[in-house]
């Protein structure tokens, strides 16, 4: 006989966890109860948030599934930032949560709350269980829907009353789906539509999101690419999927893209999407997207389809299957040789930096920072400016080398996510790049750092704003600064030594000359080869912007790079 509690965690095992983060409280206490002995090791956060977006980083890292866990009420709805922002970017996430008394439940007992109905709309699936026998029954359709087809977020809602509860328990099962209704039989034949549709192209390009990672097609991506030979770039979440230096790559696209994807994409008269939703941050203003050209979208979700403009030929399925068959149709095709067009798009670049020469210093730091890791390492972006010159500045070959929060935008993700990167792969040089903005929002997982003795190299980059809202205020607000100062920021160096890591400042007049000094190199490379956490307070402009950029309404054809 098991309580269910330990079947809770022995299935968990079955799901091949072995790291969970959370937070306890008393709904959820017997599961804490039954975690010594279990095989489960359990990483205590500071705040809830801070558990489900550690499991965020573990998860994107590595690709298996991050568990989270917390306790009723409150516990609950400090998961929910990380569940939409989980279901945003086809995070697979499993948050636990414990519930009051089944005899309780609708009469607003201490710390109920209704997480179920809460987090309808931001998981793939949830379940509040209703009795101990459902438990290894629900684990398992919880894992398999966090894993199964595009990756996101599920909830089990767990009463206390049946993890106590007792039962004879034979082991974890493996949920089967019902299988899907049979196909009509007629042959879909997309390889040899797309090939008709390329032979009659003259600017085509291939657009490469997250989905090309999630799908484990890297390769294949790649080798594509490399026989077609079109201008290619990337969303934020596909930075790291092309070779940087291969010669059809334009870089990163969207509202801060590369002038040169930007119009490329604008100019194009057929479009590749490899596993993107075309959001807002990608398309500009949707009537002005891609005008003249025909889409053909890969994308393992129906749902994604047709959400900017009709696509002319949508290819559903996982990209581990649609790439290959593409490419082994395109091997035995005689294309058009698109030279010319691949020269005249990745000829538009021009000089990109903010023209009065704000940004420079952060943009040179970044560089030599970026410049000095391993090959392997990763980097997680918060939110804000910062973000964006380091998807800009990141020119690294590894898929899951760049790590943000993009759909959702959450400040506050970055410090926790390294945590749950770092512990995932604790042999790897981890960075994470924060504002001073955000990194406050989740400033106590400084504690987690240090009780764990994580490497983590965390930077902040600090212009005392909230930076991305105040280039917001200044370019279409008149400079009305409302609310956006934050010029009285605490000493983050002291901050960062009253949880006993070692914090130092670079100024950044010490990255106006170029190239940098001997001793700001021989200081950052001791920053980030140190064993130990180190934190880096960067001192930035206040008033420095991230150009180019894409007003809101606009085309991407019509890029900023200056106030204008």
């Amino acid at each position: 006989m098991l309580r269910g509690a330990e079947i809770v965690l022995s299935c968990l095992r079955g799901e091949g966890v072995d790291l969970v983060f959370g937070y306890p409280g008393g709904a959820i206490m017997p599961l804490y109860d039954a975690l010594d002995g279990s095989g489960v090791r359990h990483i205590l956060t500071r705040h809830e948030q801070g558990a489900v977006f550690a499991a965020e980083g573990y998860a994107r890292a590595t690709g298996k599934v991050g568990v989270a866990m917390a306790t009723s009420g409150p516990g609950a709805t400090n998961l929910v930032t990380g569940i939409a922002d989980a279901k945003m970017d086809s995070v697979p996430l499993v948050c636990i949560t414990g519930q009051v008394r089944t005899a309780l439940i609708g009469t607003d007992a201490f710390q109920e709350t209704d997480v179920f109905g809460m987090t309808l709309s931001l998981t793939k699936w949830s379940r509040l269980v209703k009795t101990i026998e459902e438990i290894p029954a629900v684990i398992a359709e919880a894992f398999y829907w966090a894993r199964s087809g595009r990756p996101g977020p599920v909830m089990v809602d767990i009463p206390t009353d049946l993890m106590k509860a007792h039962m004879e328990f034979s082991g974890p099962v493996k949920f089967t789906p019902r299988p899907k209704l049979a196909e009509d039989g007629r042959e879909r034949s997309f390889a040899q539509a797309l090939i008709g549709l390329l032979e009659t192209s003259k600017k085509p390009v291939a657009l490469v999101g997250a989905g090309a990672k999630l799908s484990g097609a890297i390769t294949e991506l790649r080798s594509l690419l490399d026989h077609l030979q079109v201008p290619a770039f990337a969303t934020v979440h596909g930075l790291g999927a092309i070779e940087p230096d291969a010669p059809y790559y334009l870089g990163m696209v969207g509202m801060h893209g590369t002038r040169a994807a930007n119009m490329a994409l604008h100019e194009t008269d057929l479009l590749m999407v490899f596993g993107a939703r075309l959001d807002d941050r990608v398309t500009g203003d949707p009537s002005r997207f891609a005008p003249d050209a025909r889409i053909v979208h890969f994308e393992i979700d129906p749902a994604q389809l047709d959400r900017v403009r009709a696509c002319e030929l949508p290819v559903v399925g996982d990209l581990a299957e649609t790439i290959p068959a593409f490419h082994d149709a395109v091997r035995k095709a005689s294309l058009p040789n698109w030279s010319a067009w691949r020269a005249l798009a990745g000829g538009s670049e021009r000089a990109e930096l903010d023209p009065r020469g704000l940004a420079q210093p952060t943009i040179r730091f970044l560089d030599e920072l970026f410049g000095r890791l391993p090959s392997d390492s990763v980097i997680l972006a918060d939110v804000g400016q910062h973000q964006m010159w380091a998807a800009q500045r990141y020119h690294s070959a590894s898929p899951r080398g760049f790590i943000t929060s993009g759909g959702l935008g959450a400040m506050g993700f970055a410090l926790p996510a390294a945590v749950g990167v770092q512990l995932a792969k604790p042999e790897t040089t981890v960075v994470c790049v924060s504002g001073d903005g955000g990194f406050q929002m989740n400033i106590q997982e400084l504690a987690t750092v240090q009780r764990l003795g994580l490497p983590i190299k965390m930077v902040i980059v600090d212009n005392k704003y909230l930076g991305m809202v105040r280039q917001w205020q200044q370019l279409f607000y008149q400079r009305n600064y409302a609310e956006t100062d934050m010029s009285d920021n605490p000493d983050f160096v002291e901050i960062a030594k009253a949880y006993k890591i070692h914090a130092w400042n670079l100024r950044e007049d010490a990255m106006r000359q170029f190239p940098v000094s001997d001793q700001t190199g021989d200081l950052l490379d001791r920053f980030l080869h140190s064993p130990k956490p180190e934190l880096l307070v960067f001192d930035c402009q206040p008033e420095a912007n991230v150009f180019p950029m894409v007003p809101a309404g606009a085309a991407l054809s019509e890029m900023v790079f200056e106030e204008e």
